[in-house]
């Protein structure tokens, strides 16, 4: 069984200013959120390839710190 998902490349800051955009206008604005459980921001996949060309292994221990 595998297990399918998307994440969102941390090295790319288009990446990042789209989904600060997203959590801005679903949580913040239309749902005024306080707050949310934020599951799973610390799994990055070995086998990444991300934007920046980092080895993902290398980023593996930032990801979850840029993420928070």
């Amino acid at each position: 069984m595998s297990i399918e998902f998307a994440t969102v490349d941390l090295t790319n800051s288009d990446a990042v200013n789209w989904y600060k955009s997203v959590v801005t206008q679903n949580l913040l604005v239309d749902a005024r959120a306080a707050g949310w459980m934020h599951d799973f921001g610390e799994s990055l996949p070995f086998d990444a390839v991300l934007h920046s060309g980092i080895d993902p292994i290398e980023y593996h221990n930032q990801y979850p710190a840029d993420w928070a």
